[in-house]
């Protein structure tokens, strides 16, 4: 919670994507943020964005459509590590 809270706090913009949107998300060049990573919830760390995908609950119910990703753009290195003040990952 706290790196979705960090994220929409400094970003440029956020988009929304929703249902098979979510599948044209280009993650070349990403890393996952393993501190925040889950069955459920995953998130992507780019060169200037975070990205969070959101598809537990739509695998769960057999509703790809459920599916949601939401991108945090305009990040500097400070707000891509989502509030961590250690700077790891």
């Amino acid at each position: 919670m706290v790196v979705r809270i960090h994220a929409s706090m400094w970003a440029k913009q956020v988009t929304k994507l929703v249902g098979d949107d979510v599948d044209g998300i280009e993650l070349n060049g990403y890393e996952p943020v393993r501190e925040v990573m889950g069955v459920a919830d995953t998130w992507w760390r780019g060169p200037d964005s975070l990205v969070a995908v959101y598809s537990g609950e739509a695998e769960a119910f057999g509703f790809s459509g459920g599916r949601t990703a939401l991108i945090y753009s305009g990040l500097d290195e400070w707000g891509r590590r989502g509030g961590d003040e250690a700077g790891e990952s």
